[in-house]
């Protein structure tokens, strides 16, 4: 019993602890007020999702606002089996002296992938310093390749929210875990 209640016990710190980030920034990405470009961007947004609508060099954006010492966290979504698209970085100007901390492709490496699988995933990455946040599709030629939405800045690491299936099979394991304990308790 002790052993199930201290499952128990780690799952709701766990949960706990990503609801006690401070949230210094979000963006739904509804429009892209908070954000400025580097020349002639095609950065746009539609349902909620950042996109570019031109290939490579697809024109930087970058938030209005400065960023220090933080996570980024956002969803990215890109094309299945292509070398390129998403990239995600910090800069001092518009443009400035910038680091890319995450990006898609193998030619042009970052200290985080970016996965492109066609499937939308969750990423929380520290970045260091003060700048901009910014976001370019890069290193592919093709419209629409990279694609974010979610994103927030907060103190500490985010983790993806569980979807309802995955509370659904948590609360099933939880109630067969009890079965199971009644059961044992009964012989």
């Amino acid at each position: 019993m002790k052993k199930y209640l201290l499952t128990l016990g780690l799952l709701v710190g766990a949960l706990g602890q990503s609801m006690a980030a401070t949230t210094y920034f979000t963006e739904n990405f509804d429009n892209l007020n908070a954000w400025t470009t580097k020349g002639d961007s095609s950065a746009t947004v539609s349902g909620n999702v950042l996109t570019f609508g031109r290939g490579n060099s697809a024109g930087d954006i970058f938030s209005l606002a400065t960023f220090s010492n933080g996570y980024v966290n956002f969803q990215y979504r890109g094309v299945a089996n292509v070398d390129g698209g998403g990239y995600f970085g910090i800069s001092q100007g518009f443009p400035g002296n910038h680091t890319w901390l995450a990006g898609s492709s193998s030619r042009f490496p970052t200290p985080f992938t970016l996965i492109n699988d066609g499937t939308w995933r969750s990423y929380s990455i520290q970045f260091s310093g003060t700048g901009h946040l910014m976001l370019e599709q890069f290193a592919n030629d093709t419209p629409g390749q990279a694609q974010f939405r979610g994103l927030s800045v907060t103190d500490v690491a985010v983790t993806a929210v569980p979807e309802p299936e995955s509370y659904a099979m948590l609360l099933a394991g939880l109630g067969l875990m009890g079965v199971a304990i009644k059961r044992k308790k009964s012989k």
